[in-house]
């Protein structure tokens, strides 16, 4: 720890406390003031806001009079009527520029254009306006409809439009938007704050004074209008108009569905809270130099003591008395004092009692000279025993060496017989398929015969001529080629090819059932599937398909040995999040809760010996987990037993295809 004068530190310590309230204040300033300071501005522009909105939204209705003043005549079949009315509703609105009636086929059949001659205004009547948008809204909803802000035609500026439907017809009236800007004028309550009237697409419409609207600005680009155009809660927040930041909100008009934005520029609504803010700043600050200085004064006060106080204590330490030892008024300074004295005394006693100390300690390390001869003689039977215990060690690793050798010809032997038993496994699955071909072949054989006696007799009776014997040759090689196919299926089945492959489950899984057809319907046993179109797998296809043999051959035999009436096996896969998914069920009657765990263990079988080896399902456990990196699970379901084998897909290729 570095070490500093005393003055330093009380000078610092002033320092502290007396700019700690000016932080604190800071601090109060920016967590509440601001805080508080923006919610005021905020809801002084909401109100604002609220209230102008009110007032645009009475000028838009106010508007819309002479829309139903109209149609309250259209009823009239004297269409002078009619164009009386508009003109006269022309003449007393101003804002008002044109307005238009049009029968239900949007042919136009009165029609009014303040400042426009007659002429002019008789080439409008019979203008088709059927495609006219705003036309198709309020004949199609049947209600008011106000159209965008736009150029106008006939009078240069911009305006906006209201549709109202009346009877048959619909009354069209466009508004000169320069009145609305001269209206938020009169509105406008201080020369600092911006008032817009923007439309849905962000288009400035009206303003108090008029530029903005001249320039024909679209503000959909600035943050804050885009989230109001896009959200239907209220917005509020800073935006940058012309390189000035200001801060404000938009609040909806309901009636023309579009915005008034409520704004002013930063430092003129923050421009009270800063001047607040400085005057408590300056005062603080006066506050704080006052307090520093008088801190100032004590302190030095007070160092001067302690320096005196430190003279004396350094007179000891070089080896005289002190006397005279400083006091003052401060109870914990004449305490200090009174010990630092208290020790130079003790100190002056103890350096008596040390040389009588040193006379000792050289008689003890005389003592110590011939211990340490001892210790010398003790370390040398150590490190001779260390050398005794090193041998030891050696012949530790000696034989950790033979153990591990012999640790790895114990797992040779079992990954032997591993293999045998796989092998014996597939032995078994052989003699299984055999008997499945015999069953296959023995169709076709009878067929084969069949048709061998039909022709000796056809031939006896002389009714064979050259198309009877083209349909029995054509008849015996598709019987002849079946039974090839067959034998071809078993080779495949059982060749060596141990490579790793690219192949489809769902095909191997219908391979599989083709060589157990005939066995399942001689045992009478009906055979679902449900295989969904696969992702390939890598691995050996061979493999695959004997876990599919050992599991079917197994419901088999549950079904055949326990005599089920309807007995029906399923075979379903489903690929779901890189996960190939086969369910075979059955509906033996499931598997004895107190051997469930032991169906995968390695010759645990419930048939006699001479019906089985209980090798099957261990080698197919075996080859999921090992060759497929899945796992294979079994369980009760209702009225039978469940497999479940769940292998993880490792080519993202979806096979298409049609399972049988």
């Amino acid at each position: 720890m570095v070490a500093r004068p005393l003055r330093h530190m009380l000078v610092r310590f002033a320092a502290l406390i007396t700019l700690l309230p000016l932080g604190l204040t800071a601090l109060l300033g920016s967590l509440w003031l601001l805080p508080e300071a923006e919610q005021e501005i905020a809801s002084y522009h909401r109100q604002l806001a609220l209230t102008i909105a009110g007032q645009v939204d009475s000028y838009f209705k106010a508007s819309r009079v002479s829309a139903v003043s109209v149609a309250a005549v259209t009823g009239q079949t004297d269409l002078a009527v009619v164009q009386k009315a508009i003109a006269t509703n022309l003449q007393l609105l101003k804002r008002l520029r044109a307005m238009y009636l049009v029968d239900a086929t949007g042919r136009v059949r009165a029609v009014g254009v303040s400042n426009m001659s007659k002429a002019l205004q008789g080439d409008l009547l019979g203008l088709d306006l059927s495609r006219n948008e705003l036309f198709q809204k309020a004949r199609a909803s049947g209600t008011e409809q106000w159209s965008d802000s736009f150029l106008s035609v006939v009078g240069g500026g911009l305006s906006v439009a209201v549709a109202m439907p009346a009877g048959s017809n619909v009354v069209i009236e466009e508004f000169d938007l320069a009145h609305l800007s001269e209206f938020l004028h009169q509105t406008t309550p201080g020369s600092e704050q911006l008032i817009m009237l923007i439309d849905r697409h962000g288009q400035v419409v009206a303003d108090q004074a008029g530029t903005w609207t001249a320039q024909q600005l679209n503000l959909n680009n600035i943050p804050l209008i885009h989230e109001r155009l896009t959200s239907t809660k209220e917005v509020r927040g800073s935006l940058v108009l012309n390189g000035i930041e200001m801060v404000g909100s938009l609040h909806k008009i309901n009636t023309v569905d579009w915005w008034i934005l409520v704004a002013r520029p930063r430092h003129a609504a923050y421009r009270q809270l800063w001047t607040s803010l400085g005057i408590m700043a300056v005062t603080l600050a006066a506050t704080t130099l006052a307090a520093f200085g008088v801190a100032m004064v004590l302190t030095r006060r007070m160092s001067q003591r302690f320096e005196s106080l430190a003279e004396h204590a350094q007179l000891v330490t070089r080896g005289g008395e002190a006397t005279d030892w400083p006091h003052s008024t401060i109870v914990e300074f004449n305490a200090l004092a009174d010990s630092l004295q208290q020790m130079s005394e003790s100190l002056h006693e103890r350096a008596r009692l040390l040389e009588d100390e040193i006379a000792e300690r050289q008689h003890a390390q005389e003592e110590l000279h011939e211990k340490a001869l001892l210790l010398e003689q003790e370390i040398g039977e150590r490190v001779l025993a260390e050398h005794n215990l090193q041998v030891k060690q050696t012949q530790l690793e000696a034989l950790n060496l033979t153990l591990e050798a012999r640790v790895l010809e114990e797992l040779a032997k079992n990954r032997e017989k591993d293999a045998l038993m796989i092998q014996q496994g597939r032995l078994a699955a052989m003699g299984e398929m055999l008997s499945n071909i015999a069953h296959q072949w023995r169709q076709p054989l009878n067929e084969l015969g069949i048709m061998i006696q039909t022709l000796r007799l056809e031939y006896d009776d002389k009714l064979l001529d050259g198309s009877r014997i083209d349909e029995f040759s054509d008849d015996c090689m598709r019987t002849i080629l079946h039974m090839s196919k067959t034998i071809d299926t078993f080779r495949d089945f059982f060749k060596k090819d141990r490579s790793l492959q690219q192949f489809d489950p769902s095909v191997c899984i219908v391979a599989t059932v083709e060589l157990l057809k005939a066995s399942l319907q001689a045992a009478g046993i009906s055979l679902r599937l449900d295989l969904q179109p696969e992702c390939l797998l890598q691995g050996q296809p061979n493999d695959f398909s004997q876990v599919i043999l050992n599991i079917l051959n197994n419901a088999r035999d549950i079904l055949l040995a326990r005599a089920v009436a309807t007995p029906v096996i399923t075979v379903t896969s489903q690929q779901a999040q890189g996960v190939l998914v086969i369910v075979v069920e059955d509906n033996g009657g499931g598997i004895a809760a107190d051997i469930v765990d032991k169906v995968f263990d390695p010759y645990f079988t419930t048939k006699h010996k001479a019906q089985g080896t209980g090798l099957g399902l261990y080698i197919s456990k075996k080859i999921i987990e090992g060759n497929f990196n899945g796992t294979i699970t079994v369980e009760h379901c209702p009225g039978g037993t469940r497999f479940r084998i769940a292998v993880p897909v490792r080519i993202a290729e979806t096979v298409h295809g049609e399972s049988d």
